[in-house]
């Protein structure tokens, strides 16, 4: 008789890293391969190193991907480069995934947490309540036409109107300086 196994049904990682209402950064610098490259596709922007290689490596073992990458892999690269990411087994360069949509930058590996971490602080001065707002509407956008999206994006505009970071916005560009958004 053959075994069975009871594998979970997703790291939880991912789904916390999807759901995050904060923007997130995945440095990639070596191998991001199998789940390694289903956490970074779970990150809002990728930033790769020279040496970055991603890999959805689990047809080599026979496999299908447990880790939500079949599903946000062709949302990201579309769908013949996802299906050839995970049909091949090959892995994509850091050069050859920013020019696929798999990462957003690609620098000198000594650069590379440095870079990340200025993009990171760039939008951590940002409004982060409007940017969750705008990371639901987006995911949201996958599961409805334009129709239901338009009621649903006014009320979140509506809604992030009362916020402290869309006064300061207004205050800020009235007097032409920088906003000290406060993320709420």
């Amino acid at each position: 008789a053959r075994e069975t196994r009871q594998y979970s049904t997703g790291p939880a990682i991912v789904s916390k890293l999807h759901n995050l209402q904060k923007p997130s950064f995945a440095a990639v610098n070596g191998h991001a391969y199998g789940l390694g490259c289903g956490i970074a596709l779970s990150c809002d922007f990728r930033v790769a190193g020279v040496s970055a290689r991603f890999n959805e490596a689990f047809i080599r073992n026979g496999l299908v991907p447990a880790d939500g990458s079949a599903w946000q892999l062709p949302k990201i690269v579309g769908m013949s480069n996802a299906l050839w990411m995970q049909y091949s087994g090959e892995p994509v360069s850091g050069e050859e995934a920013v020019r696929i949509g798999l990462a957003n930058w690609v620098v000198p590996d000594d650069q590379l947490m440095d870079k990340t971490l200025e993009l990171a602080t760039k939008l951590a001065r940002g409004p982060v309540f409007a940017m969750g707002t705008v990371k639901m509407l987006i995911h949201q956008g996958y599961q409805h036409d334009l129709s239901e999206h338009l009621p649903l994006a006014s009320r979140a505009q509506n809604l992030t109107r009362s916020t402290f970071d869309h006064k300061e916005g207004v205050q800020a560009f009235i007097e032409k300086r920088q906003p000290n958004f406060r993320g709420s």
